[in-house]
C-alpha cells in the first residue's frame, strides 16, 4: 500500500459504543482517517475489496509471555501429553535428545498444567527418574513457570543441597531424610537457574511472533520472566523485526532490579524504541507462587494438605517497594494468587495517594478472579480502583486442576466472569497468560470460546450461569484490553484518528456458533494500516 487505502464491502465492528458498526474505512499513513466516508473524503485512493468479510480491531493479550512460548516451542523439549503417558515416556525423550548434545548443555524440557493427573504414575518426575536420561547433562523439565524438576547434575551446579533453604515465597520437595527430590516451587531465580542468552532467545521469539499475528493478535502485554527476553525485544525492534506491539513490563527485582526501575536506567535501554511498536509499559511483581505449585499464598490451607503457601516479601517491604515503584510513575502488575496474597497487595495499594501509572492505567492484580474472588473481595478491589486480571483460557486448561487443589467448598465459584463484567461492571481485559503449554492457550478466539462454553480440559462444562457472550468476550481482547494498559487512546477500536490496526474473518465471530469460535482462524491481519499476515 502507499499509505492512503479505502476498505469496502465490509462488515465493520468498530467495538465504538458511538458507532458499532460500519462498511467501509479509509486508512491514511497507518491511521484510520474516516469510517464510511464520503466520496469527496475518500477521492481517488486505492481501494481494498474485503468481499464481505467481518473487520474487528487488532485483538490484544493483556498479559502473555511471548518468550516463554519462544522456549517452550523452539529450545525446550515437547514432553505434554499426549505423547507422555508415563515417566518411561518422558525420560526417553529426554535421554533421546541429550545423546545428540554436546555434555554439559543444558537441556529443558517442557510440560503442561497438572500433568501428574495425565500420567500412569499419577505423578511428576523427580531428580531420579531425570537422572535416568543423563547424569552428564544438567536438564530442568518445566511444567508452569512455577513447577521446575531438576536432575542430579542441575542441583549439583546450583549448589543444591540437604541445607539449602526454601527462599522467596517457594519450596524445595525433599524426601523423608530432608534431601531435596528435584522437584522445585517458585524457586527458579531463587536458585539462580540459568537464562538463555537472547541470541537464543530471539530467533524463537520470531517463530512464536508468527503465531500472534496468524491469529491475529496485533498488541501484547509481555510479562517477562528472564533477562535474556527483553535483550531480545530491543534487538528485534532495531532490526524492523518486531510486527506486533509490545508492551514490556519486567520482572522486579529478578529482571530488572528496584534501584535500576528507580534510577531509570531501565527506561534509558528503551529510548531509541519506536514506542509505538515496543515500550516499557510498567512493572511486574510476584507476591506469592502458582497455584498449580500449591505455593500461591493462602488464609486456609490447600485441600487435604497443610500448605499454604507464602508471600515472597514481608508485607512491609513490599509496600515499600509498590510505593517507591508507584512515585516513580510506573503502572504496577502484580502476581497474587492465593486470597491472602491478594489482600497484602491491595494493603499496598491502599496506602497510594492514587492507584494508577502516570500511563493513566490502573494498578493491576494479576489473576484475581481466577478463583477465590468473594463479594467482599470485589468491593474491595472497586472502591480502591485496582484491576483484576483473570485469564480465560485458564477456564478449559486450568479449572479442573483448581477444583482438586482447592476442595469442594473453594474449587466453586471459577473464574466468573459475567460477575466481574456484567453486574460488578470491571473492565476484565481479554489475556492469555500463556507460555507455551497448551498449543491454543495464547489465541484470542480460543479464551472466546472458553468463556462462552465454560467447558473444561476434562470435558466437563462450568454450569453455573458464568458464561458470557462472543461480543461482551470481543470487547474484553479489544477495547478493554486496550485500557488495561493505558492504550485506548490509539487501539482496541477501529474509529478515526486511532492506529489502523485490524483483523479480517471470512464469518463474524458475533454469528457463528459457540463450538465454531475455538477453531475460527483470521484470513488476514493488518498493524499500522500494513497487510503482516495473510492465509492465502
Amino acid at each position: 500500500m502507499d499509505g492512503s487505502f479505502l476498505v469496502t464491502n465490509a462488515l465493520i465492528l468498530t467495538m465504538s459504543d458511538d458507532r458499532p458498526t460500519a462498511t467501509s474505512m479509509l486508512v491514511k499513513d497507518g491511521r484510520i482517517a474516516a469510517l464510511d466516508p464520503r466520496p469527496d473524503e475518500a477521492g481517488s485512493t486505492t481501494i481494498v475489496d474485503m468481499e464481505g468479510r467481518t473487520l474487528v480491531p487488532g485483538l490484544i493479550d493483556g498479559h502473555t509471555h511471548m518468550e516463554m512460548i519462544a522456549y517452550a516451542w523452539n529450545i525446550a523439549i515437547d514432553i505434554k501429553p499426549p505423547a507422555v503417558k508415563s515417566i518411561d515416556d518422558l525420560v526417553s525423550l529426554i535421554a533421546a535428545k541429550a545423546a545428540k548434545m554436546p555434555n554439559g548443555e543444558w537441556i529443558l524440557a517442557q510440560g503442561m498444567h497438572y500433568q501428574e493427573q495425565h500420567m500412569a504414575e499419577g505423578r511428576l518426575p523427580d531428580r531420579y527418574d531425570l537422572d535416568r536420561a543423563s547424569l552428564d547433562h544438567p536438564i530442568v523439565a518445566r511444567f508452569s513457570f512455577h513447577i521446575n524438576v531438576f536432575n542430579s547434575k542441575a542441583l549439583e551446579i546450583l549448589g543444591v543441597d540437604k541445607s539449602t533453604p526454601d527462599l522467596e515465597g517457594g519450596y524445595l520437595e525433599r524426601d523423608a531424610n530432608g534431601v531435596p527430590n528435584g522437584r522445585t516451587n517458585d524457586m527458579w531465580h531463587a536458585l539462580n537457574a540459568p537464562d538463555w542468552p537472547y541470541e537464543a532467545v530471539g530467533p524463537a521469539l520470531a517463530n512464536a511472533q508468527a503465531s500472534f499475528l496468524a491469529n491475529g493478535v496485533t498488541a501484547i502485554t509481555e510479562f517477562t520472566l528472564f533477562r535474556g527476553g527483553v535483550d531480545a525485544f530491543i534487538e528485534m525492534e532495531r532490526r524492523n523485526d518486531l510486527k506486533v506491539r509490545v508492551a514490556l513490563y519486567p520482572k522486579v527485582p529478578h529482571v530488572c532490579s528496584v534501584e535500576d526501575a528507580l534510577s531509570g536506567k531501565i527506561r534509558e535501554r528503551f529510548v531509541d524504541a519506536d514506542p509505538k511498536r515496543l515500550m516499557l509499559g510498567g512493572m511486574k511483581m510476584f507476591i506469592d507462587g502458582g497455584l498449580t505449585s500449591r505455593a500461591a499464598a493462602m488464609h486456609v490451607p490447600y485441600w487435604g494438605t497443610d500448605l499454604r503457601g507464602d508471600l515472597s516479601f514481608e508485607p512491609e517491604k513490599f509496600k515499600q517497594i509498590v510505593s517507591e515503584l508507584h512515585g516513580a510513575g510506573y503502572q504496577i502488575a502484580v502476581h497474587a494468587i492465593g486470597d491472602l496474597a491478594q489482600d497484602v497487595v491491595l494493603d499496598a495499594y491502599e496506602a497510594l495517594p492514587e492507584r494508577r501509572g502516570k500511563n493513566g492505567a490502573k494498578h493491576r492484580i494479576e489473576h484475581a478472579g481466577n478463583c477465590l474472588w468473594t463479594d467482599e473481595r470485589a468491593a474491595r478491589f472497586i472502591e480502591l480502583d485496582v484491576l483484576p486480571v483473570p485469564q480465560p483460557p485458564f477456564i478449559h486448561t486450568t479449572a479442573a486442576g483448581y477444583r482438586k487443589s482447592l476442595g469442594p467448598a473453594r474449587g466453586e465459584g471459577l473464574f466468573p466472569m459475567r460477575k466481574m463484567l456484567e453486574e460488578q461492571g470491571i473492565a476484565v481485559p481479554g489475556n492469555s497468560d500463556a507460555i507455551g503449554i497448551h498449543p491454543k492457550q495464547h489465541v484470542p478466539m480460543f479464551g472466546i470460546w472458553a468463556m462462552v462454553t465454560r467447558e473444561m480440559n476434562n470435558g466437563e462444562r462450568l454450569d453455573d450461569g458464568e458464561q458470557i457472550d462472543a461480543a461482551t468476550a470481543l470487547r474484553m481482547y479489544t477495547r478493554y484490553a486496550a485500557r488495561s494498559i493505558g492504550r485506548e487512546h490509539e487501539l482496541g477500536s477501529l474509529e478515526p484518528g486511532k492506529l489502523a490496526d485490524f483483523v479480517v474473518f471470512d464469518h463474524s465471530p458475533l454469528s457463528v456458533d459457540a463450538e465454531s469460535l475455538r477453531d475460527l482462524k483470521p484470513a488476514e491481519t493488518w498493524i499500522n494500516g500494513e497487510l503482516v499476515f495473510s492465509r492465502d
